[in-house]
């Protein structure tokens, strides 16, 4: 019975240790930079986690030039991005996750 209990107890411990994990906070001006162009010609929403950081992210019409840009500070962590996009476009909606140090430099393209 006493190694059943401490069978439990390393169970529970590990639960703790292994759940949801927030991102890890990183220092005023020490934070990562995810910087996102569309270079589409269509207007996405762009989204961090499901929060919406820039609305109707300005098209392009030039082949390989980038439309509006949009630059987002984070923590270190795990994030979702994803380029959000109205019922009806010819564009598709793109989804990515990306993994951010502190201090680190990060791009994502819209395409």
């Amino acid at each position: 019975m006493k190694k059943f209990g401490t069978m439990v107890a390393f169970v529970a411990a590990a639960a703790a240790f292994t759940g949801c994990e927030e991102p890890l906070s990183c220092e005023e001006g020490n934070k990562a930079t995810l910087t996102v162009y569309n270079y589409t010609a269509c207007t996405p929403n762009i989204e961090v986690d499901g929060e919406v950081v820039a609305y109707d992210l300005g098209a392009t019409f030039i082949e390989d030039v980038p439309g509006d840009s949009v630059v987002v500070l984070l923590d270190a962590g795990s994030y979702t991005i994803k380029a959000d996009l109205p019922l009806i476009t010819l564009c598709t909606e793109q989804t990515t996750t990306i993994e951010t140090e502190c201090g680190g430099t990060y791009t994502w393209e819209f395409r």
